[in-house]
């Protein structure tokens, strides 16, 4: 019983602190969105089984301020190398390691890269 509480504890606080920000998984519709935008493309690469993956994703993403930044600046792209390999071979993004954060120009060169797990104030200045 303490098990089952457990988990239903913590998907209910995963859920409270998902990002408000709607996730594109397609790194040709994400840069065409970017250039229509004229906005930066904000990718992050992941694997669901990578617990830092998942501490990204749930604890720094939907910080207040970094969610209203991606949300106003980006358009974010976050890619699957488990469920979503053949969009993140299609990215061209080599990532040696994940969690890895990169800002794309609209025309998809890389313009700052970032591997592994960030606090949210420190993956702000990332997004500066």
């Amino acid at each position: 019983m303490k098990r089952i509480l457990t988990a239903i504890i913590f998907i209910c606080v995963s859920a409270a602190n998902l990002s408000a920000v709607d996730w594109y998984d397609n790194y040709g519709a994400a840069l065409e969105k970017a250039r229509e935008e004229n906005k930066k493309v904000l990718v992050v690469v992941m694997r669901q089984s990578c617990p830092w993956c998942r501490k990204l994703i749930n604890e720094t993403l939907p910080a207040e301020a970094i969610d209203a930044k991606i949300q106003a600046e980006f358009v974010p792209l976050m890619l699957d190398t488990e469920n979503n390999p053949r969009e993140v071979d299609r990215s061209r993004l080599r990532a040696e390691s994940v969690p890895a954060s990169y800002i794309l120009n609209p025309s998809g060169e890389i313009v700052n890269a970032q591997m592994g797990y960030l606090q949210p104030m420190q993956y702000m200045r990332f997004l500066q």
